[in-house]
């Protein structure tokens, strides 16, 4: 009898504890007529003070963790879809009073054959920038570089020029010097085509060298010279091309002019494949080369030509390839 008294007893507690715990996590609202009690609820496990009876995570938290993702998509969305390229470094230099800013770029330093290409570039004040104009190696589509290039040439008041360096002289006196000269052309071509001599002017150049190269071993890759008249500032920006919107767009025109070219010399050597790799070192390339030996356009300082030491190209093919880089070469100044 007293065994059953105590068991019942302990029924009645844990009945009663159980009953309490609920009704303090239901809140008073849930109970009509009943009370909260402050002692009893500081008598109770934290643990169940602060869980829901649903199971359900706080609000507040469920929230946080949604705005955290949704935060990071809309960055990611803006920087996918962004229009073109900055142009906060020309309206920094605008504002400082520089007259003209020039962007110049090159394409073609890393292929086994044809030449290597500069364009610069400028743009009226307040010409619109044009939607996609961005660093012409994220372009993969063909149709929609040239699609850009149309446009870039016929924006209101553009100037540009895109100037070729052929292999040879590549081979003569190296791929960073020829790269150099073809930017130098390019920048001193639209310095000269501008209908009114801008008194200062900026070139904004991909990579980390000038087009003017200082020290005594660049001693006699000087020319052209910028015009005597105009106070030109030299920028070089590394990654420019995908930086500075004016970058980007010389970044079109040099490798659409380049592309161009290597299509027409598909057409004169058809079993290179030039069409499709634009004379880069693809295994398609390479075996081309073993197959058939180098063409007039292929540099021979550039392994795996380098070994052969191969014969310069004939007078009669340097004169082939001249023609077509000078009708491949174009430059548009202001009316």
């Amino acid at each position: 009898g007293v065994r059953a008294l105590q068991l019942l007893s302990l029924l009645l507690q844990t009945t009663i504890s159980s009953t309490l715990a609920l009704i303090c996590a239901m809140g008073a609202s849930a109970v009509p007529g009943v009370r909260r009690s402050a002692r009893l609820m500081q008598e109770l496990p934290v643990a169940k003070r602060e869980r829901p009876v649903t199971g359900e995570r706080p609000v507040a938290k469920r929230e946080k963790r949604r705005e955290v993702p949704d935060t990071k998509r809309e960055k990611a969305k803006a920087f996918a879809t962004a229009a073109h390229a900055s142009t906060a470094r020309e309206a920094s230099a605008r504002a400082d009073g520089v007259e003209l800013i020039v962007g110049c770029d090159e394409a073609g330093r890393g292929p086994l054959a044809g030449p290597v290409v500069a364009a610069a570039c400028a743009f009226s004040p307040g010409a619109e920038p044009i939607p996609g104009v961005g660093d012409s190696k994220s372009i993969a589509d063909e149709a929609e570089r040239e699609a850009l290039y149309e446009q870039i040439v016929a924006a209101p008041g553009v100037v540009w020029s895109a100037r070729v360096v052929s292999a040879a002289r590549v081979d003569e006196v190296n791929i960073l010097m020829a790269s150099l000269e073809a930017m130098r052309l390019s920048i001193v071509d639209v310095l000269g085509a501008s209908q009114r001599r801008p008194a200062t002017a900026l070139a904004l150049i991909d990579g980390p060298f000038s087009p003017w190269k200082e020290g005594e071993k660049y001693v006699d890759f000087q020319q052209p010279q910028p015009p005597s008249d105009v106070a030109l500032q030299v920028e070089p920006i590394k990654g420019g091309d995908a930086k500075v919107y004016c970058i980007a767009a010389a970044s079109i025109l040099a490798k659409v002019t380049r592309d161009r070219l290597m299509r027409r010399y598909a057409e004169l050597w058809p079993e290179y494949g030039l069409a499709e790799h634009k004379g880069y070192p693809t295994a398609r390339h390479v075996a081309a080369i073993a197959k058939h030996g180098a063409t007039a356009i292929h540099r021979r300082t550039f392994a795996p030509l380098k070994a052969q030491e191969l014969p310069p190209p004939s007078a009669d093919e340097l004169r082939q390839i001249e023609a077509i880089e000078a009708a491949a070469q174009a430059k548009e100044g202001t009316p």
